[in-house]
């Protein structure tokens, strides 16, 4: 019985299959930070792509529709509208649409105070966008493979405040606004830009799970 117990002979293969498991934990533990390093620096990677999806939807909105759309005010906006719409609807590669444009109109060129009561001041830019537009790759489709577009909502949250620079052919202020109405000294005055606050989203055309979001405090 005495010889029984101190039989050792089973030792040697439980110290090596415990040398065993604590290698494979070893292994199993350096797999799984290598691969939550790798899907860190992928999604790291969409989201940089994405954002300057947003940053490139907010530039064309800035400096291109909005512009076109403040100057048709004081011509004739439905007239502008429709110039802008054939330059940028039908351009495939943007598909730009246009939301409620009585609403749109008034966030242009009135105070958030003085907007229609159907006009939406809600802060998600999908909840009824001003603007909404698809950026899309311009390389030869020939040769690469068309990469995913980013569809990109525009809209003006407030309007904080309603200047008095012009928007149409005078130079510096729009006449009988803040200014004293006079030819002598036009354009001589204090200038007050239009204030818009603006927010932005983009996302990807097939996973909107990828998305950007920007404020942008816009004065024109």
């Amino acid at each position: 019985m005495n010889s029984s117990l101190r039989n050792e002979k089973g030792a040697a293969l439980i110290t090596a299959l415990m040398l065993t498991l604590i290698s494979l934990a070893i292994i199993m533990l350096l797999l799984y930070y290598v691969t939550t390093g790798l899907q860190m620096s992928a999604s790291q990677k969409r989201y940089k792509t994405v954002l300057e999806a947003a940053y490139g939807g907010t530039s064309f909105s800035v400096n291109e529709f909005i512009p076109k759309l403040n100057s048709a005010i004081f011509g004739n906006y439905t007239s502008g509208v429709k110039e802008l719409l054939t330059s940028y609807a039908s351009n495939s590669n943007l598909s730009l649409t246009l939301g409620n444009l009585s609403c749109l109109q008034q966030k242009l060129d009135n105070s958030t105070n003085n907007w229609g009561s159907g006009c939406s001041k809600t802060l998600d830019p999908r909840d009824h966008p001003d603007m909404t537009f698809v950026l899309k790759s311009t390389l030869d489709t020939s040769k690469f493979i068309q990469p995913t577009g980013y569809k990109v909502y525009t809209k003006i949250v407030g309007t904080p405040i309603k200047g008095n620079t012009d928007k149409a052919d005078m130079p510096n202020l729009r006449k009988g606004e803040n200014v004293v109405e006079s030819a002598d000294i036009e354009g001589g005055g204090l200038t007050i830009p239009t204030t818009y606050r603006i927010e932005v989203r983009a996302e990807r055309e097939t996973n909107p799970q990828e998305k950007a979001n920007i404020s942008v405090l816009y004065a024109y």
